[in-house]
């Protein structure tokens, strides 16, 4: 892991003029004397768009029993699928927070056996201002801080899954949201376990991952809460609090990071 500095990019058009100027005569040389024509390529999209399949589907309630027990049986012909579905991504975004800050973690060990220090929370916090809700964290080593992140990512994880139990689904089924926020989160994984990107370039993708996650929780919990579950809604807006407070982490230490005075391989 090396720190981000000046060299030999050349990727920006203005370090080669000339090559620029050539591809501009290229340009006017060989395009159509008109504008050219994207219709066609629009029309083929909308043939796939009406042609494709769903990306999947929601599976049938594993015990009937179970989903007549809760309030999942009100939404009954208002589609109950939909909070099924979002229960699944919830479930395959948890799963994929803990591979997330196991592969953090492993670059934080690496920043620190090369010498870099990562503030503890309440110095990163005063970079932000003093904030009620990292009060509880200020006792805490960064390592600790991540860990227990890493820890509350797997208990929201398995919470999840107890409520889709309850609910009477499966928890180990692919709903179709979950295969589209794993197929959405598949950059974020490469961004932290690339072993050339640095902690704070990591920091920035986990920020991405923070973000998305406390929006999806606050989706789930409207949605709970309207499926009459009033308790698994209290359940997950527990689990929200928690994932705002990450957001505050994370974004404390990446700004800490970028701001401090001393140049570091961190960064």
């Amino acid at each position: 892991m090396e720190p981000t500095t000046t060299g030999m990019n050349k990727t920006g058009a203005t370090v080669n003029p000339d090559g620029v100027e050539a591809m501009v005569e290229a340009v006017q040389r060989y395009s159509p004397p008109t504008p050219i024509d994207t219709s066609a390529a629009a029309r083929e999209r909308l043939l796939y768009l009406r042609e494709s399949d769903a990306v999947g589907s929601v599976p049938k309630p594993a015990s009937l029993s179970g989903t007549l027990k809760t309030g999942v049986a009100q939404l009954l012909g208002d589609r109950p699928e939909l909070l099924m579905d979002k229960i699944g991504e919830r479930i395959a975004f948890e799963r994929g927070g803990v591979r997330l800050y196991d592969a953090l973690m492993v670059k934080f060990q690496a920043a620190a056996a090369a010498g870099v220090a990562l503030p503890p929370i309440a110095q990163a916090c005063k970079e932000l201002g003093e904030d009620p809700r990292l009060i509880t964290l200020r006792e805490e080593l960064p390592e600790q801080t991540l860990a227990r992140i890493r820890a509350e990512e797997l208990a929201h994880f398995h919470m999840l899954c107890d409520a889709m139990r309850k609910l009477g689904g499966d928890p180990t089924a692919q709903t179709p949201c979950a295969d589209v926020i794993g197929t959405a989160s598949m950059g974020l994984i490469q961004v932290v376990s690339d072993p050339r990107t640095t902690l704070a370039q990591s920091f920035n993708a986990m920020l991405t991952a923070e973000l998305t996650d406390n929006a999806g929780w606050e989706l789930l919990v409207q949605l709970t809460d309207k499926a009459g579950e009033h308790k698994l809604a209290g359940q997950f807006l527990q689990a929200q609090h928690e994932e705002a407070q990450h957001v505050l982490v994370i974004r404390s230490w990446l700004t800490a990071l970028l701001t401090a005075e001393e140049h570091s391989s961190a960064i």
